[in-house]
C-alpha cells in the first residue's frame, strides 16, 4: 500500500510538470501597429505589422489568433530582436516558437527563439 502511495503521489508530481509551458509557433508582430488597425479579412497583419527596432510591445499571430506577450515577453522578444537572433524570412513574416502559457489573450513567456535558430532567449 506504502509503494502505491508513493507512485500515485510522484504521478502526480510529474504531471504537473508537463501541464506547463506550451510551444506557440507562429509570426512575431508589434502589438501597438496591430491595436492601431486590427486584422481585416484576408490582409496578413503579420507583415503590415511586422516588428522594428523601436518596437517594445509584442504580440504572436498564431493559429488564426493574436495573442499578446506579457512585460517579461516583451522583453525577451526585445532583447532576441536587437541581438539578431530573430530575422525576417523571404515572405516578410518574422517566425518564432514561444514558450509559456496562455492567460486570457495574453501569453506568459518563457522563452522564445527565432524559428530554425538554435538560440532562444529566457
Amino acid at each position: 500500500m506504502r509503494a502505491l502511495t508513493i507512485l500515485g503521489t510522484w504521478l502526480c508530481l510529474t504531471a504537473g510538470l508537463t501541464f506547463g509551458a506550451v510551444t506557440y509557433r507562429g509570426q512575431l508582430m508589434d502589438a501597438s501597429c496591430y491595436n492601431q488597425n486590427p486584422s481585416q479579412p484576408g490582409s496578413k497583419s503579420w507583415v503590415r505589422c511586422a516588428p522594428t527596432a523601436s518596437t517594445s510591445s509584442f504580440a504572436i499571430h498564431t493559429n488564426g489568433r493574436v495573442r499578446m506577450l506579457d512585460a517579461a515577453g516583451n522583453d525577451k522578444a526585445g532583447t532576441a530582436f536587437k541581438q539578431g537572433d530573430l530575422k525576417r524570412d523571404k515572405n516578410g513574416d518574422m517566425p518564432v516558437a514561444v514558450a509559456g502559457s496562455r492567460h486570457g489573450n495574453t501569453i506568459k513567456v518563457e522563452s522564445i527563439r527565432g524559428r530554425g535558430s538554435d538560440t532562444s532567449v529566457h
